[in-house]
């Protein structure tokens, strides 16, 4: 009879060994970098504009703060009652050949669009940039002169893929969207999951 309750025991260490080790990398409570610690509410003006897209910048706004409140790590503030101001830049909006119709290369059938936002974070009171490892600033003194599309701290690039039909503006403005909105989702990892 000891001899079954002692391996009933070393079961119960045995499984609760395995359950707690599988649990290990979750955590309670906020995920947030530690650089962000003392950031808990964050005020976000409208997005600078330096591509010849109309529009675009209000619709590109709206989808990071929808963004940032489904994270629901930073709320969305006043600029007299946040902890930073996300300043934000949409630089390019990119477009890339994805397939060529079937008898002729030159015309696309389906195409890639990029766009790209570069952000840093700002104090509300001083207008100093906070000096946070992934924010940068977004004057030309210090871009990347890269024509390359790569995210680095500080930058996003939102993509999304369409088919071309015939209205090729209204195609593309349908698309222009679904880019600000994986633009929205890069960057709000960014900030409250450190990449």
């Amino acid at each position: 009879m000891k001899t079954v309750s002692r391996i009933c025991l070393l079961a119960f260490i045995v499984s609760a060994a395995i359950f707690s080790n599988g649990c290990s990398g979750y955590r309670l409570g906020s995920v947030k970098p530690s650089v962000y610690a003392n950031i808990n509410r964050i005020h976000v003006p409208t997005f600078e504009n330096a591509t010849l897209e109309p529009r675009i910048a209000v619709m590109t706004t709206n989808a990071v703060i929808k963004s940032l409140q489904a994270d629901g790590t930073y709320q969305i503030a006043t600029k007299e009652n946040s902890d930073a101001v996300l300043v934000g830049k949409i630089t390019r909006i990119e477009r890339r050949q994805l397939r060529a119709a079937r008898r002729d290369t030159l015309q696309t059938r389906e195409m890639l669009i990029y766009m790209i936002i570069e952000w840093s974070l700002k104090d509300p009171v001083s207008g100093e940039q906070l000096a946070y490892r992934e924010s940068k600033n977004i004057d030309d003194s210090n871009r990347d002169s890269s024509t390359s599309l790569r995210i680095v701290p500080g930058r996003v690039i939102g993509q999304t893929q369409i088919f071309l039909d015939q209205n090729f503006q209204l195609t593309e403005r349908n698309a222009l969207p679904l880019a600000a909105m994986d633009a929205a989702r890069i960057l709000t990892a960014q900030l409250s999951e450190g990449w």
